[in-house]
Order: structure tokens, then sequence, then C-alpha cells
């Protein structure tokens, strides 16, 4: 599955998600830069639309996005219930994910996970 962190691709994309507990089930998504969102199940995005994000917005999400520099960040600490953001560039998968109640994570990443979350799960 392709996603990109470039800015000067014109078709961008990163993956969001979160989950573990009790069921150990995740709830994964491939965010593209035009708006739509699908849904991913075993590592593929799904034929069907779950929801467009407006053009305004997803350009807000685009931009914090880029601020979040996940290629030029190392965290992974993972929890009972893992966050995750991740991107593809140049062939190399990048992520960002947390959830361990030893380290917190810098607030960016829940102020952006929580805000593009809000935006998928509107519907």
């Amino acid at each position: 599955m392709a996603n990109s962190c470039k800015t000067t691709e014109p078709n961008r994309s990163f993956i969001i998600g979160k989950g573990g507990g009790f069921t150990g089930k995740y709830e994964v998504f491939l965010v593209q830069s035009n708006g739509e969102v699908f849904k991913v199940v075993n590592e593929q995005p799904s034929s069907t639309m779950e929801v467009k994000i407006d053009k305004k917005q997803i350009s807000e999400v685009f931009r914090e996005f880029d601020q979040l520099n996940i290629p030029g960040v190392n965290f992974s600490y993972p929890g009972n219930m893992t966050y995750f953001v991740r991107c593809t560039e140049n062939n190399k998968t990048h992520e960002i994910k947390w959830g361990s109640p030893n380290v917190a994570p810098p607030q960016n990443f829940i102020v952006f996970f929580d805000k593009t979350w809000s935006l998928i799960r509107k519907k």
C-alpha cells in the first residue's frame, strides 16, 4: 500500500489507526490528500470510501501532518492500547506510535490524532 510523507507529491496519504486492548483489534484508515478516507483491512485499503473530508479541513490536516515530521522522528512506545500514524517515503515506512503508560507522547501527536480521528469518525 503506497502512502507518502512527501510534501511535493500531488496524491499524498498517510495511515492512522488505534487498537489493541482486550480484543487486540485495530481500527485503521488511509487518509488521502484529496479528502478521501478508506478503511484498511489486512494492510489493504477497502474499495469503498468511508468518508470525504472537505477541502479546507484536509488541507489543515496535511499541514499539521507535515509538522509532525514523521520521517525525522523516532518515537515507538506501544502500549496495551496503541495509537499510530504511518507514512512511506522512498519505499521506506515511517511510523510514530504510542500508548505506553511509561512514556508520554509529544502533545502535538495527540492533538493531531484526536483531530484527524474525529473528522474520520464524524459520520
